[in-house]
């Protein structure tokens, strides 16, 4: 699964309830953050800050009652503007803007477990395939984890006795093919980040230009266990962990048109930059055959080094400015991985003038990560032992919030419902997957000044 590309819809109170549909609105960092020509909107300095609390609740599709439940207090967003106009002047470029800032573009937060419905083949099946082609004394040799010839899989599975030689370098589980039931408990944990300097120009009062400089932090921490019953006395238990950090850059161009007083036409591209990945993982296999239990495998550490390609991104926007009533904003994006299907997000945001200093938003947005998925299929020399594989499928995410502006303080806070699927394959021999359901609620709360 290509985590990197996941990005949340979260930042301030107002970018959270119109859904993030702001790319044709500007005025707030979470938006400039998308399109930064929205920072030539601004017309004063600010500073703003925001908390919000995320409640996970995850359940397999079969087994509703079973809920795992996660709750996580952060700080997704916090901005410094300083505006600089040229008072008096009517042509030319009238403002211009910067923005140092913070924005949480992802949360990993996530815990659930789930039962095979039916039966499957067994991990110890995909090892036997693994292994095929190497010799005993090869596997079992001192030198062996150090083998780029030969995968830890393999390795743990012979100290295990979960598979046997044949001739011809030939192996073959304990199972003999056999169909086994399974069940797997995933624990995530992590963060996606940008630090940014942002500038943004107000020309003519008509076009608004902008470009961002993003440094890129990345975090993810995974812990799996995954557990099948071979037989009334016999059983496995395969342990992993995994964690990966990076940092990059990359950059984002903005342009927002108002052609007329009420129409405003925004659009924005993100160049995919470059992240430095550092991967370590390890784990142990334990088996316990006919009433026997064998010794946790020796665990095995392995840190790597590797670069990644952060996702292409463009966003088009177009918002309907009702005068001081409010207005309707548009949007789609559009996300461009070389790791996973591409990813299409359509977004409508509304913001309602309640009294002069007092606004309601909503907004709704759907985003299809993924149309097709299949089992991740592992290298027959990997140093990787976790085998499941999970794919986000389409999410709803529904939001509604509150605000108060005047000459001096912002206060804003939101609500947001997210329902979502996720696809996980305990490992490449299983066909069906476990069918993980999820509604995550987020409330946010902005607090910012303004001068």
């Amino acid at each position: 699964m290509d985590i990197v590309s996941q990005r949340d819809i979260q930042g301030t109170a107002r970018y959270t309830a119109m859904a993030g549909a702001m790319t044709a609105v500007g005025g707030d960092p979470s938006a400039v953050q998308d399109n930064p020509a929205g920072l030539g909107v601004y017309r004063r300095s600010e500073v703003t800050f925001t908390m919000d609390m995320l409640m996970n609740r995850f359940h397999q599709h079969e087994y509703p009652a079973y809920v795992s439940k996660v709750n996580n207090f952060t700080v997704p967003q916090a901005a410094f503007v300083f505006s600089f106009g040229s008072y008096g002047k009517e042509r030319g470029l009238l403002y211009s803007n910067f923005m140092l800032s913070f924005q949480q573009l992802a949360r990993f937060s996530r815990t659930y477990s789930a039962v095979s419905t039916q039966p499957v083949p067994s991990l110890a099946e995909v090892i036997a395939n693994k292994t095929d082609s190497l010799s005993e004394d090869a596997v079992q040799a001192a030198g062996r984890w150090d083998n780029p010839e030969i995968g830890w899989l393999s390795c743990q599975g012979y100290d295990t006795y979960l598979i046997d030689p044949l001739r011809d370098n030939k192996w073959v589980s304990v199972t003999r093919g056999g169909l086994v039931n399974n069940d797997i408990m995933v624990q995530e944990s992590g963060y996606a980040n940008a630090y940014s300097f942002s500038w943004g120009g107000n020309i003519n009062n008509q076009f608004y230009i902008g470009v961002t400089l993003n440094i890129l932090s990345y975090y993810h921490n995974q812990t799996t266990r995954y557990h099948e019953v071979l037989g009334q006395d016999s059983a496995l238990w395969n342990d992993t962990y995994v964690s990966q950090s990076a940092i990059g850059v990359n950059g984002v161009f903005g342009l927002l048109y108002r052609p007329l007083d009420w129409l405003r036409i925004g659009a924005s591209f993100q160049t995919p930059g470059a992240l430095s990945t550092t991967t370590t993982n390890y784990g142990t296999l334990m088996s316990k055959l006919d009433t026997i239990h064998t010794p946790d495998q020796e665990m095995q550490n392995s840190a790597r080094e590797s670069y990644y390609r952060f996702p292409l991104r463009a966003s088009g926007g177009v918002a309907f400015q009702f005068q001081r009533y409010g207005l309707i904003s548009l949007q789609y994006d559009y996300a461009h991985s070389a790791y996973m299907q591409d990813v299409h997000t359509l977004k409508v945001g509304l913001e309602g003038v309640i009294c002069h200093n007092y606004f309601i938003n909503a907004g709704y947005a759907y985003e299809s990560m993924v149309k097709t998925v299949k089992p991740q299929e592992l290298l027959y020399n990997t140093v990787r032992t976790d085998t499941h594989s999970q794919y986000m499928r389409d999410s709803h995410y529904g939001s509604i919030g509150f605000g108060f502006r005047n000459n001096l303080v912002i206060a804003q806070v939101a609500y947001q419902l997210r329902a979502l699927q996720m696809d996980v394959f305990a490992h490449e021999l299983c066909q069906t997957p476990y069918d993980i359901r999820a509604l995550n609620h987020r409330v946010t709360f902005t607090l910012g000044f303004h001068w």
